[in-house]
């Protein structure tokens, strides 16, 4: 099975980037508290789980497609804070498509 890129507008915020990128969410500890934090990695770990279930594996994209500042909502946990977001791609079986 060759998998192709099913979705090339997928557009993250900084915490679910980090969490897809290096299955790394240390970075949320500097600007929540604890509690805040691990319910935050919780929030985005299940878009992620539901996203890659329904659509396809989530990857990182072209950082030159990158958002430095976007009012738009993150794709993964549908945050709707103002901010970077983050070109991704969703792959998918290309015998889907």
């Amino acid at each position: 099975m060759n998998l192709a890129i099913i979705d090339d507008d997928f557009m993250v915020c900084t915490d679910c980037l980090m969490i897809i990128a290096n299955d790394d969410a240390t970075g949320l500890d500097y600007s929540l508290g604890e509690d805040e934090a691990e319910a935050r990695e919780r929030e985005i770990r299940e878009a992620i789980a539901e996203i890659q279930r329904e659509q396809g594996q989530i990857a990182v994209g072209d950082s030159d497609k990158d958002d430095v500042f976007s009012a738009g909502p993150c794709a993964c946990c549908g945050t709707r804070l103002a901010g970077a977001r983050h070109h991704c791609v969703i792959l998918g079986s290309d015998r889907e498509w």
